[in-house]
């Protein structure tokens, strides 16, 4: 059904719309914005003798999915204007029809599929999002590797979890890879890095160890959402100013997660260091290991970091 909605002062003009959209037009009697609400969930498309501004105002309330929206035009005396919806392709017929000009989109729409899944993941995108945006609407065939079963919100048809002759691919992973082309990867911010140091280490050494994480340990630092260590440490300039490094370096910020010695002496790690229980009350490994392994099993259990383990 295509609804046709307007005032007195437009009755005309939608008439004759209504008219030449054929037996699918529907132009209801009385107010425009009742008429809406009450046929808003039958629709496959509609046109608003409205300004814009009125007209968005109007359907805002009614718009969930842009996948699922009717296709909503709005018409003035010059122009066709796409509002919501699939409706670029409505926008250029009902501007044909009425002799007007369309105003339709560029592009992927701000809310596609791709950026709900990057905000409900915290994540970082590495690759051309608008691209593989624009091949999932356009209803190309795309895979999408999920190893770790990160939670996911609902994706068209056409994404799936493998196939042949995919124009893209996601993975969706905290771990390095390499870039490649039509691969789009979104790197969630899972990761809470325990950190520890002796007394007086430099913010190059602290730091130094953190960039093993990729070197080594195969993880991508974009997914680092936030640090840990023992509040003993807290003012430690080498673990504080590495923290800030990594930010700076990384365009991001992290938190740096703080725990007495006391809560941190109760989680259990391998080989504990008497030297280091003795000075600072917890059971620790050598080079302060143990630190970042109780700061980092303790900023998990608080649910406040959330993430996996890193050491």
């Amino acid at each position: 059904m295509i609804g046709v909605f307007a005032g007195s002062a437009q009755r005309g003009d939608a008439a004759d719309l209504s008219g030449l959209l054929g037996s699918d037009a529907v132009l209801p009697d009385g107010a425009v914005k009742p008429a809406v609400h009450q046929l808003w969930p039958r629709l496959g498309a509609a046109v608003l003798f409205l300004d814009a501004g009125s007209a968005i105002r109007l359907i805002a309330p009614l718009l969930r999915d842009r996948r699922s929206d009717p296709a909503v035009v709005c018409v003035d005396k010059h122009f066709v204007v796409a509002l919501a919806g699939d409706a670029d392709a409505f926008a250029r017929h009902v501007a044909d029809l009425l002799n007007r000009t369309a105003v339709v989109t560029g592009g992927p729409s701000i809310d596609s599929v791709l950026d709900e899944l990057v905000e409900q993941l915290d994540a970082t995108a590495d690759g051309d999002v608008e691209a593989c945006a624009a091949a999932i609407e356009a209803g190309e065939k795309v895979v999408l590797r999920n190893p770790l079963n990160f939670p996911l919100p609902a994706l068209p048809p056409n994404v799936i979890a493998a196939g042949e002759d995919a124009t893209w691919i996601i993975i969706i992973d905290d771990r390095a890879a390499a870039s490649k082309d039509n691969v789009l990867r979104i790197v969630p911010r899972t990761l809470v890095v325990g950190v520890g140091s002796t007394r007086g280490a430099s913010a190059t050494s602290v730091g130094a160890a953190l960039s093993e994480l990729d070197a080594q340990g195969g993880l991508d630092l974009r997914a680092i959402k936030a640090f840990a260590t023992a509040d003993a440490k807290a003012d430690e300039p080498g673990i504080v100013d590495a923290v800030e490094d990594w930010g700076f370096w990384h365009g991001d910020t992290a938190e740096l997660l703080t725990f007495p010695t006391e809560e941190l002496a109760e989680i259990g790690v391998p080989n504990p260091s008497s030297v280091v229980r003795n000075s600072m009350g917890t059971g620790e490994r050598r080079r302060g290991s143990g630190v970042a392994r109780r700061a980092d099993a303790r900023a998990r259990c608080t649910g406040g970091a959330g993430g996996r383990e890193v050491q």
